[in-house]
């Protein structure tokens, strides 16, 4: 038998009016590759009966495994059970034991099952029952002449996500043609896309030619997907990532489900160090993202948003004269600013960023996107300049990633572990 390949097929309108973001497909094409099934294709459909039916078909006979989310529920759009009875050449019948389960699950509720609801318990003939443990739609199996099979699901993310893990991971896991799939993802911090790509294409030569690179990058930096598959995958893998680190450095600030702040964070609490932030064009995002980790009350004091020439002053102890005669976007205001927050709030770190968000408010001699990021601890003082874009939302977003990398770094660099790129 050949390699086991899948097809995702996710129904609705309002996937396809954009009123929904469909996560459902990424959840499933993540856990498919990590069983060793390769993804051939993903697709989305509306609710429209021959459409659905349409999507499996063509689904089956392309590959072993169809997933189908959406299309379960009790409404009239609801026609995903009707495609696939039409698919079984069957009809769709009342289950009793689904119907029994739907009246418990609302008697729990203090309810009588509302009208319409019991649609749920239609099943097409030929299809298995799949039990729904967090809500009232069961999933489907179906094994088709051909060897390929279809499965139903929900299209509610938590329902679909319980019935996957409890109920067809393990069918999958009995199908033949699954291979050895690693992946890895790589991030990265203070550097573009076309920079990072060319850094590592530099190396090529070292890195075999099965190994699968994408770049994809993101407001919070660039994420490297390292893929491979075959015997040995893991130690191949491993032997990839190694040749990337050693060119990129410290670039590479985690992988996987590692995030900056999660990451600046653990540094922080294994050198027992505190820090403190003093935002202004950031309006807060550097603390809300520091605060995103579980436990960072241990190392985040708090800080002050500085919006205003006011706030910096008075809060901040920022130099009425540093502002007159540099303003409040300039490398004076930053260090004093980083220094101002640390004593302010008794902080072993204090972070700064001000700058020019835009649209508006640039200058010939301050361009919109020209950010000043300070930072001070016991040693020392400085500030670091960045000219980002046009975009507001962007140039925020990446003035967070600016300044915790900044931290990052100047950690590194104090422990001795700092290492440049080639």
């Amino acid at each position: 038998m050949g390699q086991l390949n899948a097809n995702i097929v996710a129904v609705g309108d309002e996937l396809l009016v954009g009123q929904v973001v469909d996560t459902n497909s990424s959840y499933l094409a993540a856990e498919l590759t990590r069983m060793g099934v390769t993804v051939s294709y993903s697709l989305t459909v509306s609710d429209d009966l021959e459409v659905i039916q349409s999507a499996m078909v063509d689904g089956m006979d392309r590959c072993g495994l169809t997933l189908v989310t959406g299309g379960l529920g009790p409404t009239p759009d609801d026609l995903t059970r009707e495609a696939a009875a039409a698919l079984a050449g069957s009809s769709l019948t009342v289950n009793p034991k689904i119907l029994n389960s739907l009246k418990d699950h609302f008697k729990t509720l203090g309810r009588t099952v509302p009208r319409g609801s019991e649609q749920v318990a239609r099943v097409p003939g030929g299809f298995e029952i799949l039990p729904n443990s967090k809500g009232t739609a069961p999933g489907l199996w179906h094994k088709g002449q051909n060897g390929s099979v279809v499965v139903l699901l929900p299209g509610v993310p938590h329902e679909m996500k319980a019935i996957f893990s409890d109920h067809v991971i393990p069918r999958i896991m009995q199908i033949k043609g699954r291979t050895e799939i690693v992946q890895r993802t790589l991030k990265a911090a203070g550097i573009g896309e076309t920079v990072l790509q060319a850094e590592i294409e530099s190396i090529n030569h070292l890195l075999e030619p099965a190994l699968r690179i994408a770049y994809l990058p993101g407001a919070y930096g660039v994420r490297v997907r390292l893929t491979i598959s075959g015997r040995n995958a893991g130690e191949r893998i491993d032997a990839a990532e190694q040749c990337i680190r050693a060119k990129l450095g410290t670039v590479i600030f985690g992988q996987d489900d590692d995030t900056l702040e999660s990451v600046l964070g653990e540094m922080l609490r294994i050198r027992g160090m505190t820090i403190a932030v003093a935002e202004s064009c950031t309006g807060g995002m550097v603390l809300n993202q520091l605060t995103n980790v579980s436990g960072s009350s241990r190392y985040v004091l708090g800080g002050v948003i500085a919006y205003s020439n006011q706030v910096k002053q008075h809060q901040l102890n920022v130099d009425a004269d540093t502002l007159r005669q540099f303003g409040a976007v300039s490398e004076p205001a930053a260090v004093q600013m980083a220094e101002g927050v640390r004593a302010c709030l008794g902080s072993d770190i204090g972070l700064s960023v001000t700058g020019i968000a835009g649209p508006s408010g640039g200058t010939a001699d301050k361009p919109v996107g020209l950010v000043w990021i300070g930072y001070s601890d016991v040693h020392e003082s400085w500030a670091v300049k960045h000219q980002f874009g046009l975009d507001r939302d962007r140039n925020k977003q990446k003035s967070v990633v600016a300044a915790l990398n900044l931290v990052r770094h100047s950690l590194l660099k104090h422990s001795g572990h700092e290492q440049e790129t080639e």
